[in-house]
């Protein structure tokens, strides 16, 4: 038993790292598609929250 304690060692922290890496995947994916990231629109939204300078004409 005490040989294959490394072995058991080694696949379970790959098991925690894969997991770990999944679990980043789905709440990127999950906040891409529920509005909590947006890609599009952000130049466009920056600007229009900008206050125009008023023409002195």
């Amino acid at each position: 038993m005490a040989s294959r304690l490394p072995l058991l060692l080694a696949l379970a922290g790959s098991a925690v790292l894969f997991l770990a890496i999944a679990f980043v995947y789905v709440l990127v994916i999950g906040a891409i598609f529920f509005g909590g990231i947006e890609f599009t629109g952000g130049s466009v939204d920056a600007a229009a929250s900008v206050p125009s300078i008023p023409s002195l004409i």
